[in-house]
């Protein structure tokens, strides 16, 4: 039987053996393997990862500034969706590489690994290492352009999904040098989604401007309805970046330490050189906040320039203590997380050839940095304490009332874990799910014992757990820890989740986010100021204590109805204003029928459905057209009558009083009107000059023109006539609404954009809308069905994007300086939407 099944398995071996040869194996060419694996190459397809995308292409922007050449970078998010990154650095070559046989753009933009960053001369320093950045972006974008300013002429070429569509042509002349990149995220690549968020992007730029001290970030978000520029520029860089950190918060010494080396080593035959920048203020808080960067890359999990810093830190303010005798023999030892209580520090080294973790650079690995930046910071603050003796005496003081309140902190934690784990384990007033697996596990924190009753009534108890905390927490922002442990909502809370909190051994009560007892922690508080305070009170002690929860993506916001409208017999919760908008159009086009007055023809309802969500999508995307001063039906009316391809370019001609318009189809009509309009001809001081009324001319490029062209299409696929979208003397279509057994009410319509403004205006007859505001409001069943079936809910990931934003955030709304907040919320009080008085 045995010699059987082995005479059985070797045949089923030699005939896989056989089936498996070369011919099985495969190679993915070019950018196909970015669009197989993005995670590999970009970090993922989720948000981060979309942002990520920007970063790779405005770190090249970035090692221009730090090669000596760029000094102005322009940055505008459109309304289409797209991003644009503009710089007045060299530009990217566009001479013919010798050894691929293609243009330099071409190469750096489709090939892997090739770019001007592996030594050769092109750059000293440099965020980009790998060679994949750029060209990973344009893998994963559904569209691509690049302009090169360089030699006197413009340069344009365009990819779509990393392929070549137009190759690279010459568009005009120019007057300066620079890139200029413009690119569109793929939805089939970014599935989460694809939308950038402004304030993410904004303080990576803000972040970078302070790095680089001298070059000057505009960013321009086009999408609301009156875009403002932002305009980045610090002249003391790294230091107004510590400044920044401590803003809201009262610091031990008015100006920043600041520490500077450039050290040169030789690490295999291969000369290294390290510019390492060191700046740190001490503030009266209880929190430290120390940021690592490597080449103006932020490295969010540290490295070596981390260790090497926090090492040196602990070592000189020690040394300093003993050569002086401030410390008496009573008193704790002071140990690392004391001297970075209250320390604000930026780490900025720049490195020839840095070693990261991984592609999105999150970690630096080069073993070479620790002693550098060590020695450095150990030098430095040895020099500084010997000629500012009074302030070092004012950090050994930090650090000892550090070290007390730990050792207080450590005994009021170990009497919260021993009660605990004596005490029958769980808070009575937590009502426990069944499930053991925290994977598959819920917690919500509600607001009071009445909606935490009708929480516990409409729960599913199989994986939901309600914790219901009566009254305000402590403020943990103003609190040292041991003042916070002695707050029961705060033993309670701490309990329930199991992690423990603060930083230190584990076994003293210490953070350890692998012992959490469920794997969302989800707030849920009544949409009113209360509510608003409770949330940001328990935000404040999750942030502070238990960060490693938020860093996890373990928290959430729960998010109730915003309104509640009522129709007839339909009764409908509704979460925002886009949904609302939404709704009004679907309401609208119930019971309406559209007619094509040309020919009688009528549409059927899907059909009718159809052509609303576009046009409302084109109105939407024409914003970007109407702030040139060009009526979006205008503008639509220059469309190729058969490929529905719109202009690219809108020229605004202002002469006097007078304003006019030319529309220009692609690159090459823009550079044709530029020749003939003569503004790329010589503007010396020796040229003539006209007479007459100034003539302006300005060229704006619509960047929505793209997706328009698709809706276009769409539309006229359906059936709609779009030949005009300027209103006709002569109605086109007819709407008719049947409001009763045999009443109806027709409107005619001149334009198709007609259509969807008289469909919203159906939608809001008869409608009540009412806003909603507490969870109090709701039935145990309403609740379950509005806020926690996982099928229906929405739920807001708590996300730290920015760690410097968020800890200014909360020293500005929960900290002891009160002018402020007083003025923040002067300065934000009419951009409330709803005031609960």
């Amino acid at each position: 039987m045995s010699d059987q099944s082995d005479s059985e398995n070797n045949a089923k071996n030699q005939a896989g053996a056989d089936a498996y040869g070369a011919d099985k194996l495969s190679q993915l060419k070019g950018l196909e393997a970015v669009r197989k694996k993005p995670g590999m190459y970009i970090g993922g397809t989720d948000e981060r990862a979309l942002h990520h995308c920007v970063s790779e292409v405005l770190d090249n922007s970035v090692d221009e500034h730090l090669a000596g050449f760029c000094t102005r970078i322009e940055v505008a998010i459109h309304v289409d969706g797209s991003i644009s990154i503009r710089d007045n650095g060299r530009g990217i070559p566009v001479d013919i590489n010798k050894d691929s046989g293609l243009p330099g753009v071409e190469l750096v933009l489709t090939t892997l690994h090739s770019g001007g960053k592996y030594g050769q001369g092109g750059y000293k320093f440099s965020g980009g290492t790998h060679g994949v950045g750029a060209k990973c972006v344009n893998a994963v974008s559904e569209w691509f352009e690049v302009e090169v300013s360089r030699d006197g002429l413009v340069h344009h070429m365009k990819f779509e999904r990393g392929q070549v569509v137009k190759k690279l042509s010459v568009i005009g002349k120019a007057r300066h040098t620079g890139t200029y990149v413009t690119f569109k995220p793929d939805a089939e690549i970014f599935k989460e989604t694809t939308v950038f968020v402004s304030a993410r992007i904004s303080q990576r730029l803000r972040e970078l401007a302070f790095l680089n001290s001298g070059l000057e970030i505009v960013f321009t978000d086009e999408r609301p309805a009156d875009p403002k520029p932002e305009t980045y520029l610090y002249k003391d860089g790294v230091s107004e970046f510590v400044k920044q950190l401590n803003q809201g918060k009262t610091p031990l010494h008015p100006t920043p330490v600041r520490i500077t080396k450039e050290t040169h080593l030789q690490l295999d035959d291969k000369p290294i050189e390290i510019h390492s920048e060191v700046v740190l203020q001490y503030n009266d808080t209880y929190n430290d906040q120390v940021l690592c960067y490597t080449n103006t890359i932020h490295n969010p999990d540290g490295g070596t320039h981390l260790s090497g810093f926090r090492s040196a830190l602990t070592r000189a303010i020690n040394q300093f203590s003993k050569a002086n005798n401030l410390l008496k023999d009573k008193d704790p030892q002071i140990t690392g997380d004391d001297v970075r209580e209250g320390l604000a520090a930026v780490i900025s080294i720049k490195h020839s050839d840095p070693k990261f973790e991984s592609q999105t650079k999150v970690k630096l690995l080069s073993p070479e940095v620790e002693s550098v930046v060590g020695s450095a910071t150990y030098e430095g603050l040895m020099m500084y304490f010997e000629t500012n003796p009074s302030i070092a005496k004012r950090f050994v003081d930090k650090g000892l009332n550090a070290a007390r309140a730990r050792e207080a902190a450590r005994k009021a934690r170990e009497t919260v874990r021993k009660g605990a784990l004596s005490g029958g384990g769980l808070p009575g007033k937590l009502a426990d799910c069944s499930e053991r697996d925290p994977a598959f596990t819920e917690l919500y924190i509600v607001e009071g014992d009445s909606a935490g009753g009708s929480a516990k009534q409409g729960r599913d108890r199989r994986f939901q757990a309600i914790l219901p905390l009566r009254g305000k927490l402590i403020n943990t922002e103003k609190a040292r820890l041991d003042k916070v442990l002695s707050n029961e909502e705060i033993r309670t809370l701490i309990t329930a989740c199991g992690t423990g909190i603060g930083e230190g051994d584990e076994a003293v009560g210490g953070f350890n986010a692998d012992k959490a007892r469920y794997h969302k922690i989800i707030i849920m508080t009544d949409a009113d100021v209360d509510g608003s305070h409770i949330r940001t009170l328990l935000l404040t002690f999750l942030y502070r204590q238990m960060k490693g929860l938020i860093e996890r993506g373990y928290v959430y916001i729960a998010q109730p109805p915003l309104y509640k409208i009522k129709r007839k017999k339909r009764e409908q919760y509704v979460d925002n204003d886009e949904q609302l908008n939404r709704i009004l159009l679907e309401l609208g086009s119930e019971d309406v029928v559209l007619t094509r007055l040309q020919d009688g023809h009528e549409f059927a309802k899907d059909k009718v459905d159809q052509i609303v969500e576009n046009l409302a999508a084109l109105e939407k995307l024409g914003g970007g057209v109407t702030r040139y001063g060009v009526e979006l039906p205008v503008y639509l009316d220059q469309h190729d009558k058969t490929t529905q391809v719109l202009p690219r370019y809108i020229a605004r001609i202002r002469e006097g009083n007078k304003e006019s318009h030319v529309f220009l189809a692609d690159e090459n009509a823009r550079a044709a009107f530029i020749t003939g309009e003569g503004l790329d001809a010589d503007l010396s001081a020796d040229a003539p000059r006209p007479t007459g009324p100034i003539r302006r001319v300005t060229l704006h490029e619509i960047f929505e023109s793209n997706e328009m062209a698709k809706l276009l299409r769409a539309i006229a696929a359906i059936g709609l006539e779009i030949n005009q979208f300027t209103a006709t003397a002569e109605p086109r279509y007819t709407l008719t609404e049947n409001i009763g057994q045999k009443s109806e009410n027709k409107t005619n319509l001149t334009s198709p954009l007609d259509i969807v403004a008289q469909i919203r205006g159906n939608g809001r007859k008869g409608l009540s809308i009412q806003r909603y505001k507490g969870l109090g409001e709701m039935n145990p069943k309403q609740l379950f069905e509005t806020t926690m079936d996982p099928e229906k809910r929405r739920l807001l990931k708590v996300d730290i994007t920015d760690a410097a934003k968020a800890d200014a955030l909360f020293t500005l709304l929960m900290g002891d300086e009160v002018p402020p907040r007083r003025q923040f919320i002067e300065d934000n009080a009419l951009n409330v939407q709803f005031l609960d008085v």
